[in-house]
């Protein structure tokens, strides 16, 4: 539950035009400071000003990149931002209540999660898409380089507690796949969007988007892989409904 506090820094930090198109930006990929530069035109003292408002409200987050250290990634806090959603519908919002059910679309979207070896992160992250969101997305994963096993132990067991199919879900190459039509790819992983170069000519004209997650697989012991697994998997389906939601927003005509 948001504190009163919680609600107007919020309120605040969305009250800019820069601010709420940063959000927006952000809402759709995980950007690094330079890349939000280059979409918004802003100066780097601007920038930052911005980022830090936001940052504060809770509405957006950041991490360092896993490829290059020197670069951090901005996205936004998908929990937060349902706590607002939350508040909003009970106290400010006058439409009636809405079908908590995921929209249905008239085309389901073809992705590709893309990672660097097609393990823990690309392959959650089409498993889930499979079982949360199938009537809206028919879900693919691949990796730019050869998988390291077909299918990890800690992706094994987090989806098969969950009570989440794993059948099928094998490791692949993007060569294996690059051949199918892609609405959209999104790179779950920050070594493969920051070397988009090897991507590109494989996936000439499909939109493409960036989630930086974290790699359970980095943990040394079990326990702490599933934990990390288990996180990943709430994040991404944080995520991939707020996908759905934009899909079926960019399908109902503007009024």
């Amino acid at each position: 539950m948001l504190s009163e506090t919680q609600v107007i820094d919020i309120f605040k930090a969305l009250a800019d035009p820069n601010r709420l198109t940063l959000f927006r930006l952000l809402l759709e990929s995980d950007l690094t400071n330079s890349e939000l530069m280059d979409k918004t035109g802003l100066r780097q003292n601007l920038l930052s000003h911005h980022l830090n408002i936001l940052a504060e409200s809770g509405l957006v987050r950041v991490q360092r990149s896993i490829g290059d250290a020197r670069r951090h990634y901005f996205s936004v806090d998908l929990a937060r931002a349902g706590q607002f959603a939350a508040w909003w519908e009970r106290h400010g919002s006058c439409a009636p209540h809405r079908d908590p059910a995921l929209p249905a679309l008239s085309h389901r979207r073809r992705v590709l999660f893309l990672c660097r070896r097609n393990s823990a992160r690309s392959l959650l992250a089409e498993a889930l898409a499979r079982h949360l969101v199938s009537d809206a997305v028919v879900p693919f994963s691949a990796g730019i380089e050869e998988p390291g096993e077909a299918l990890p132990e800690v992706v094994g067991r987090v989806l098969t507690k969950r009570g989440i199919s794993t059948a099928g879900l094998v490791g692949k190459t993007l060569g294996e796949v690059a051949g199918q039509p892609f609405d959209l790819v999104i790179t779950v992983c920050d070594i493969v969007h920051e070397g988009e170069g090897a991507v590109t000519p494989l996936l000439h004209g499909v939109q493409q988007i960036h989630w930086s997650l974290s790699d359970p697989q980095e943990a040394a012991v079990p326990a702490e892989q599933d934990r990390l697994a288990r996180e990943l998997l709430a994040d991404l389906r944080l995520r991939l409904t707020c996908l759905v939601r934009r899909f079926a927003a960019e399908e109902t005509p503007q009024a």
